[in-house]
């Protein structure tokens, strides 16, 4: 899988996730490139107050409540990252 299949799949399970957990998906899904000592090293996402951060090195997704504190993280694997309609039964 390409970096931009990567991301979109991401995308896509953090948009479903935040959903779940209450955000309007109406609101906008802002999204911020992570820097850490001049080097890529992750994303954030936010909608309607809630965020998720993709930590790239460790391979996973920290979601936050409206408050800031974590209330899911994801270790992200090929199964994670399948579309439900892809899975098999």
């Amino acid at each position: 899988m390409d970096s931009v299949q990567l991301l979109e799949q991401v995308r896509s399970l953090i948009h479903a996730t935040l959903q779940r957990q209450g955000a309007d998906p109406n609101c906008p899904l802002r999204e911020a490139m992570l820097i850490r000592d001049g080097f890529f090293c992750g994303r954030r996402f936010e909608r309607d107050q809630l965020q998720a951060v993709w930590f790239v090195e460790e391979n996973e997704v920290k979601f936050y409540d409206r408050l800031g504190a974590i209330t899911q993280v994801l270790t992200l694997t090929r199964d994670s990252l399948q579309q439900p309609s892809r899975k098999a039964a």
